[in-house]
């Protein structure tokens, strides 16, 4: 049975006919090495063994094949140098089984039956999925961290832009967390006035700003809400609460 040597390309062709250099520079030799960054997305580097494995995917490929059958033909039978050492794992023990073992098995001692070798396009796939799913959950969590500051100040401006210089009194809240990546909401209490709560809600979704007036019975199930479009429309759908009361006393709670 052939065995493995080690030496350089000068002392294979010393030795005999019977010895064939499979090592760097040959055409026989392994074009991954220990040290070089694997496939993979994580892109470690590689051991001896991964290497070798490496080397045993690749020619069970539809291309590596090809060079696989040329491999086990030319190698039949010979001794095989290499520059590795006897106590690390080397390409050359696979290319020994591929030439003389039954079945031309292209396997490594380290796994009878590696993965094939992935395509490089599907590895690229992979690391762009991989950059793409970080990119966006970074994304997620920051409009996470800024949904609320980001809800009140664009409650707190809209409040101001629709209602006048008074809506700076008004003291937003956040309300919960929906979609944070598309909707801002804040709610500002007004008051609770004859079994009534009064509240202003805000509301941005895809870039939709509305504020709506929320009339919700203390004693009962019951909610009104209505939307608000100025101070003026916000003052008649007032003078329909018990709230009118306390806010035009002069004239009685009528308009």
């Amino acid at each position: 049975m052939p065995v493995r040597l080690r030496g350089a390309a000068s002392d294979a062709a010393a030795l005999s006919t019977a010895c064939a250099y499979v090592g760097p520079a040959s055409e026989f030799a392994n074009p991954f090495a220990a040290g070089d960054r694997s496939p993979s997305p994580a892109g470690t580097p590689m051991g001896e063994a991964e290497a070798v494995d490496l080397f045993a995917a690749t020619l069970r490929g539809p291309v590596g094949s090809f060079y696989a059958d040329h491999f086990a033909r030319a190698l039949h039978g010979l001794d095989l140098m290499c520059t590795c050492p006897l106590t690390v794992p080397c390409h050359a023990d696979l290319l020994l089984r591929l030439a003389n073992g039954p079945g031309n098995t292209i396997s490594t001692s380290y796994s009878l039956e590696g993965p094939p070798m992935p395509h490089p396009i599907m590895v690229s796939a992979a690391e762009q999925l991989t950059a793409g799913e970080r990119r966006r959950t970074a994304a997620r969590e920051d409009a996470f961290r800024t949904w609320g500051p980001r809800s009140i100040d664009a409650a707190t401006q809209y409040a101001r832009l629709l209602l006048g210089a008074d809506a700076a009194t008004l003291e937003w809240q956040t309300l919960g967390l929906l979609s944070f990546e598309e909707h801002l909401q804040a709610v500002a209490s007004l008051d609770t006035i004859g079994g009534q709560h009064l509240e202003l809600y805000y509301s941005d979704q895809g870039g939709t700003e509305s504020i709506t007036l929320r009339v919700s019975c203390m004693s009962c199930p019951s909610q009104h809400v209505h939307a608000v479009t100025s101070l003026e429309q916000l003052g008649q759908l007032l003078s329909q609460t018990p709230a009118w009361a306390l806010i035009n006393p002069r004239k009685g709670g009528h308009l």
